[in-house]
C-alpha cells in the first residue's frame, strides 16, 4: 500500500535492524517501495547484497519474534528474479561530505560506474517483470550547508564527543570549508543525471539560494528536494524549475496546533502530482516513535498525518505518491 520514496537500508542495517524482517512485513502488508538511496561512491554493490542477504534470511513466522509494535508479523517476502523484493529500488549519489568533495573527480567516477550497474539491473528486473516498474534516480546530491561552511569543525567536534562511547556513529561528516568545491561536486552530478537520463534526488540543508541556482543554471527539470525543510516561497522556486517536494516523519512532530496548521498549509501549497514522502529512515522517526530506530515501515504515519492535512482517504493519498513515484522515478 505504502511508499517510502526515500530510505537508507545499509543504515538500518548498520543500526541492528534485521532487513529479513522488515521485508517479510513490507510484503506481507503490500507496500509498493522502499527506495534505498545512494549516498557514497562505489556503494551500490554492497548495498545490493545487504538487499539480497536479507531476503535470503526472511524467517518463517515461527522463527521470528512476535509482539513487535514496529515490524509486525508475517510470511517471509519473494524475491523477484535479481534476487530483491519487487518493492525494493536503488538510487546512486554522492552526499556532499567533505572527503568526497576533496577527491569529486575520482568520486563522480566511480559514481558512473555505479549508475551503469545500478539501470542495468532495472532494466533486467523491468524485462523479467514483463515491461513492468523499475525505478531509478541519481543522488541523493547536494548542498548541506550545517555540515559544511565555517562552522563545520565545531559542530564535527561536538557531534563526535557526543558520540563518544556510543555504538553507532553518525553518518554525517567529515565537513568542509569550501564551499566552492561543495556546489561544484553538486553540478558535475547534475551535469552526469542529464548525460545518463535520469531524475534526481536532492539534499539541500540550509542551502536554499545556491541550490536553487546550481539546479537552475544546470537545466535538469526532473528531480526532487527530499527531507523538505524550507517553506512556501522556496517551495514556489523549485516547484517552477519542476521539481517533486518530499516530505518525511518531522511532519508528524509539531504539537500546538498552529504548528501543525503552517505544516498543513505547506502540504497543501504542493500540487498533488509533485507530492512524494518518505522517511529518511534510519533518520526523522515519526511520531509516535521518535527515539526509535526509524524504518520504511513506519511511513505510514506519514501518510496519516498528509493524508488528514489534505482531507484525503488514506488508500488514494498512497495510490497517488505510488502513481508520482513512477512518473518521476520509472525507466
Amino acid at each position: 500500500m505504502y511508499s517510502d520514496t526515500h530510505c537508507h537500508l545499509s543504515h538500518l542495517v548498520e543500526r541492528g535492524i534485521d532487513l529479513a524482517s522488515l521485508f517479510t512485513d513490507l510484503s506481507r502488508e503490500g507496500y509498493r517501495l522502499a527506495f534505498d538511496i545512494g549516498t557514497k561512491p562505489g556503494d551500490f554493490h554492497d548495498r545490493l547484497e545487504r538487499v539480497r542477504d536479507g531476503v535470503a534470511r526472511a524467517r518463517a513466522p515461527e522463527d521470528r519474534p512476535t509482539g513487535n509494535a514496529d515490524f509486525g508479523t508475517g510470511p517471509a517476502s519473494l524475491a523477484d528474479s535479481a534476487g530483491v523484493p519487487a518493492f525494493v529500488h536503488f538510487s546512486c549519489g554522492l552526499w556532499p561530505d567533505g572527503e568526497v568533495i576533496a577527491n569529486r573527480a575520482e568520486t563522480v567516477g566511480r559514481l558512473a560506474e555505479d549508475l551503469k550497474a545500478m539501470k542495468a539491473l532495472a532494466a533486467e528486473r523491468k524485462a523479467a517483470n514483463g515491461g513492468g516498474v523499475a525505478l531509478a534516480a541519481l543522488g541523493e546530491c547536494g548542498l548541506d550547508r550545517y555540515w559544511n561552511g565555517a562552522e563545520a569543525p565545531g559542530r564535527l567536534a561536538a557531534l563526535a564527543a557526543a558520540e563518544a562511547g556510543t555504538a553507532v556513529a553518525s553518518d554525517d561528516g567529515p565537513g568542509t570549508e569550501d564551499l566552492a568545491a561543495e556546489e561544484e561536486l553538486f553540478a558535475m552530478q547534475l551535469d552526469l543525471a542529464k548525460a545518463e537520463s535520469l531524475p534526481v534526488i536532492v539534499h539541500s540543508r540550509d542551502a536554499f539560494a545556491p541550490t536553487e541556482a546550481i539546479i537552475r543554471n544546470s537545466g535538469l527539470s526532473r528531480g526532487v528536494i527530499h527531507c523538505w525543510s524550507y517553506g512556501i516561497p522556496e517551495a514556489r522556486a523549485f516547484l517552477d524549475l519542476g521539481y517533486h517536494i518530499s516530505f518525511p516523519g518531522n511532519v508528524t512532530w509539531p504539537k500546538k496546533e498552529a504548528d501543525r496548521e503552517r505544516v498543513a498549509e505547506l502540504l497543501r501549497f504542493v500540487p498533488r502530482d509533485r507530492l512524494l514522502l518518505e522517511t529518511d529512515a534510519p533518520y526523522l522517526t515519526p511520531a509516535p516513535h521518535r527515539g526509535k530506530v526509524n524504518t520504511p515501515y513506519l511511513v505510514r504515519h506519514v501518510y496519516e498525518r498528509v493524508a488528514a492535512a489534505l482531507d484525503m482517504d488514506v488508500s488514494a493519498l498512497s495510490l497517488l505518491v505510488w502513481e508520482n513515484s513512477v512518473s518521476l522515478f520509472g525507466i
